[in-house]
């Protein structure tokens, strides 16, 4: 064989094994073909799901990772005695937080809450979890139960979307492909009207499913109109049955710029949906366009140009023209397939999630599918290049297509199944209490440490001094925070702490009757920091009734002498001693609880026979620590406010002890 004819015998078989052999490594490298949903993760509830409260909640408090909208009513509550009735929900911080009033007092006894909202990608998610009210702790298992409602229609109507979107947009591609090759015979028959009709018919199913919360029965018999026309889910939606009724119209009435910017309009939708532009908007949207867009023609150009080999059979060489033209332009598809879905994986799924999740499991069936149909693929074109007969294509190409329908119900399934999670998410705000709180803080070095305990959670604030540079700005101060926890009986546990905030930190925790103590280290590359042993006494006393007898009993001292310590950086020290003389009345006067009223005043243990109690002000970002003695005087005193720690000790006379 002369070189010339080898050369030329080569060329399109190299182009269609690099074709085939790309896209086994593109798909393997890309975590979705089709944009991920964005679901709405529940990552806090108040009262915590599974945990015991010792008196009814006055309301319930759902917090997720993104923006979510409700309809009609998103929460129910059941108990022992059945169904109960619940106040108008709200949405807050960025509608992430649902807060839902409940009216009365529910009595003791174990309850289910089952809670649904609208994802930003419109589906509908749901989940139910359980709470106990009563003085003793009830072990509750089961945490929290998450899914989408109607998850296999709006599965079905996803891949009817995608399927449609995908070969339209290939169709048409393809046929401006096919118009470069002289003396063509006619192409197949166009399906690209029919194609968008069936688009707009499975947009309307997934805009009936928003209307009726999931259901689309509902959606018919009592949709809710605020679903599509008040929400960012529902006006995408909207957008995209004017997108494919447009692009209905303009198929048939031929006119192909109209039709190719209704598509467009339907990719850009699926942009602002998809789940990398709730993590990052300026990343994410251009990122998951460009993805949908080199992925719809992939797919849909590779269905066009099989349809071309069947109908172009006996055309030997046009079909060998038709695969090396669509060869070309899929290596350039390739490109940004892979670096979009790359990029897309980054923002999305941690890759230990791959083999301990559902998403990550069905992901990895997909990328199998995937590999098999490019395979299948190389070996049609194997078979094209080595014979002049096209009819052993046929077998191969079959199965490729089999393989390739197997993928689209999978990315149709991955649509409704949510984006892995951390179990340690940071969460948008500090989580709010259930029930009483117990306060404590402490000065960690030069790092204020302010607790919160309340039934089924520890929330952690740490405090430093504002560092700003050159230019004035305020620098950001890194803190980390680690930490265990004894309880009454002596057990030890490790703390996860999650981040609620910049230097905010929480924790579930199971408070047991009695002290436990914490152990807290927090670290800073800029501020001296050292250990921090603060003790938490469950269950939360109200002192407020001592509180007023404290003010009351220090106005009717005369005379008293303050030992006062003062220090901004434990390490170093309390700080140096100073001693002054004065009344009862000017040392309230000075004091936080001049009025006799705290934010939060609890009673503590009493400790030598004098009675303790701690109050806290979070206006003032101030705990305070008091002993009293049997006439209700202030003894010891201990503030902790940002940046220092302030500890005072009071003496009164002997003959007005005596006196009184």
């Amino acid at each position: 064989m002369r070189p010339r004819d080898r050369q030329r015998r080569h060329r399109p078989g190299r182009g269609a094994a690099l074709f085939a052999a790309t896209a086994g490594l593109v798909f393997a490298g890309l975590l979705t073909a089709l944009p991920a949903s964005a679901h709405a993760n529940l990552l806090f509830t108040a009262p915590a799901a599974d945990s015991t409260v010792a008196t009814a909640p006055e309301s319930l408090t759902l917090l997720f990772d993104e923006p979510v909208t409700t309809a009609g009513s998103p929460v129910a509550l059941r108990g022992p005695d059945g169904s109960w009735s619940l106040g108008t929900p709200s949405l807050s911080h960025e509608s992430r937080a649902l807060e839902i009033p409940v009216p009365g007092s529910t009595g003791p006894g174990i309850y289910t809450v089952h809670w649904q909202v609208t994802a930003a990608d419109g589906d509908v998610m749901s989940g139910d979890y359980r709470y106990a009210v009563g003085p003793s702790v009830v072990t509750l298992e089961g945490g929290q139960a998450t899914g989408a409602e109607g998850a296999w229609q709006t599965a079905v109507f996803r891949a009817l979307l995608f399927s449609a979107l995908a070969l339209a947009v290939g169709e048409q591609a393809g046929n401006r492909l096919l118009a470069r090759l002289n003396g063509t015979p006619p192409a197949p028959s166009p399906i690209t009207a029919w194609l968008c009709l069936t688009g707009l018919a499975a947009t309307a199913g997934l805009a009936l499913l928003l209307l009726g919360n999931g259901s689309l029965t509902a959606g018919l018999t009592s949709p809710a109109p605020g679903a599509l026309t008040g929400s960012v889910p529902g006006i995408l939606t909207l957008a995209q049955l004017g997108g494919f009724a447009a692009a209905s119209a303009a198929a048939l009435l031929r006119q192909r710029v109209w039709l190719l910017l209704a598509l467009a309009v339907i990719i850009g939708a699926e942009a602002f949906r998809a789940h990398p532009q709730m993590v990052d908007p300026i990343l994410g949207i251009p990122l998951t366009t460009l993805h949908l867009a080199a992925a719809t023609l992939w797919a849909g150009m590779l269905v066009h140009a099989l349809r071309t080999l069947i109908r172009w059979r006996h055309h030997r060489d046009l079909a060998r023209n038709v695969l090396k033209a669509y060869a070309r332009i899929a290596l350039w598809l390739f490109t940004v397939v892979v670096l979009t879905g790359f990029g897309s994986a980054v923002l999305l799924v941690p890759v230990e999630s791959l083999l301990t999740t559902d998403y990550g499991r069905v992901l990895l069936a997909k990328t199998g599918l995937v590999t098999a149909a490019a395979g299948l693929a190389l070996a049609s074109r194997r078979h094209l290049r080595r014979t002049g007969r096209l009819e052993k294509i046929r077998r191969p190409a079959r199965a490729e297509a089999a393989a390739l329908f197997s993928v689209l119900i999978v990315s149709s399934a991955l649509t409704v199944l949510p984006v892995p999670g951390s179990g340690n998410e940071a969460l948008a705000f500090p989580p709010p209490a259930t029930g009483p709180i117990v306060p404590a803080a402490a000065l960690a070095g030069e790092i204020g440490v302010n607790a919160r305990a309340s039934s089924g959670q520890l929330v952690i604030e740490l405090m430093v001094p504002e560092i700003t540079d050159a230019s004035g700005r305020i620098v950001a101060t890194e803190l980390e925070l680690s930490g265990s926890l004894s309880n009454a009986a002596g057990d030890t546990s490790d703390l996860t702490f999650r981040s609620c905030g910049e230097n905010c930190f929480f924790s579930p925790v199971t408070w047991q009757d009695g002290t436990s103590r914490l152990t807290l280290t927090p670290s800073s590359p800029n501020w001296n920091a050292k250990p921090a042993a603060l003790a938490i006494t469950w269950p939360a006393l109200p002192a407020n009734d001592l509180l007023l007898q404290t003010v009351a009993a220090m106005n009717a001292v005369s005379s008293l002498t303050l030992h006062e310590l003062v220090t901004s950086d434990t390490s170093q020290g309390l700080g140096k001693p100073k001693s002054f003389q004065t009344t009862g009345q000017d040392f309230i006067e000075r004091a936080l609880y001049s009025n006799g009223a705290a934010a939060i005043a609890t009673r503590l243990p009493d400790e030598n026979g004098n009675r303790r109690m701690a109050l806290s002000y979070p206006g003032e970002d101030a705990v305070l620590e008091l002993t009293l003695d049997h006439h209700g005087r202030i003894l010891h005193e201990t503030q902790t406010v940002p940046h220092h720690l302030v500890t005072r000790t009071l003496i009164y006379p002997d003959t007005e002890s005596h006196h009184d």
